[in-house]
């Protein structure tokens, strides 16, 4: 039976997580904590543990060692499928498979279920339909509500996830990479989306998990740096998000400054 938590200060909590597999360590000691309502960034080079991470957080993945607290609700004490329903998980690599042929306002109403499609004679209610189209709407999808979601662009069908994610009202946003093959224009786009939505009245807590520091979005709170499943350093991002940093995680010459209130990156080869 999962029971209301009290109120929390911080939406997840991790305390010395590890993670093995087939006898391969691939997370060790990790310990850290996102506040309700914030934004935290993951950077790592790939195989750092990063998408672990966050296999764990939404507790499709076990870890071998430590205590996962999300929303207040301590893993192993409570029903994971519930908490789940709080949790939005994109990731537009591994995104689950909707039918090309369905309408884009039906893959975002099937968040209300948790399901990759419409449960048979179901109809959805009015007052559902009307928060599909004002996320629609919010993340500048109104124009492709009808469209068969095999047209959409990637990044047109990355902001379609999104929006099923908020109709589900889940508090916590998960996002692997979610900018992952598309271009330049898509990408910013989907940067855009992430700030207008941090700067709702209530904002849910937003996990994103990337390589490239220009997709992070301007409200970025935390950051978390990985490498080799270990944490190499945690704090607020004019402390982590530095040449000196940066180039000590990836192992390359890699210069940091601010466009825009935005972080923006380049690389030089190693003298």
């Amino acid at each position: 039976m999962c029971h209301d938590p009290a109120p929390a200060t911080n939406a997840i909590e991790l305390k010395n997580i590890s993670v093995t597999r087939g006898g391969h360590r691939i997370v060790t000691d990790v310990t850290m904590t996102v506040q309700v309502g914030t934004c935290c960034a993951i950077l790592g080079p790939n195989g750092s543990g990063k998408s672990s991470l966050l296999a764990v957080i939404s507790g499709y993945l076990w870890p071998s060692g430590g205590t996962v607290t999300v929303g207040g609700h301590v893993y192993g004490r409570v029903s994971l499928g519930e908490v789940r329903r709080g949790i939005g998980l994109i990731e537009p690599s591994r995104a689950p498979r909707f039918s090309d042929r369905m309408r884009v306002r039906d893959v975002v109403a099937t968040g209300f279920f948790g399901t990759i499609m419409l449960p048979p004679g179901y109809t959805v209610s009015v007052a559902q339909r009307q928060r599909v189209e004002k996320e629609l709407a919010s993340l500048d999808l109104h124009a492709f509500g009808s469209c068969p979601y095999g047209q959409l662009s990637t990044g047109e069908q990355m902001k379609t996830l999104l929006a099923r994610a908020l109709v589900a009202d889940a508090r916590i946003l998960l996002l692997d990479e979610p900018t992952v093959g598309l271009d330049m224009g898509a990408r910013a786009a989907c940067v855009s989306v992430l700030d207008t939505l941090l700067e709702r009245r209530n904002p849910p807590t937003v996990v994103i998990v990337s390589h490239h520091l220009d997709e992070l979005p301007r409200t970025v709170q935390s950051v978390v740096l990985m490498k080799n499943g270990r944490v190499l350093g945690q704090g607020p991002p004019e402390e982590r998000l530095t040449s000196e940093e940066l180039s000590s995680l990836f192992g390359w010459r890699i210069e940091v400054f601010r466009r825009d209130g935005r972080f923006v990156a380049t690389t030089h080869p190693r003298e």
